[in-house]
């Protein structure tokens, strides 16, 4: 497995884990905790998403500096 599939896997299963425990601690009650859950995975998403799009790109220029030099 390559950097960014460990890193993918540790993101997930950290966004995993922390969903768990901050519903198994929350404070707040069922229907705020879920707003603030939604929200976080939106924003992990919104960053995988980001950073998925910065790899591919540098992954187009990458090639395309490949075959520039041929």
């Amino acid at each position: 497995m390559n950097d960014n599939g460990k890193f993918l896997l540790g993101l997930a299963a950290g966004i995993g884990v922390g969903t768990v425990l901050g519903l198994l601690i929350a404070p707040d009650k069922g229907s705020a905790t879920y707003k603030k859950v939604e929200g976080a995975i939106r924003d992990a998403a919104n960053d995988l998403l980001e950073y998925g799009s910065e790899t591919v790109k540098s992954a187009k220029n990458e090639l395309h500096s490949v075959k520039n030099q041929n």
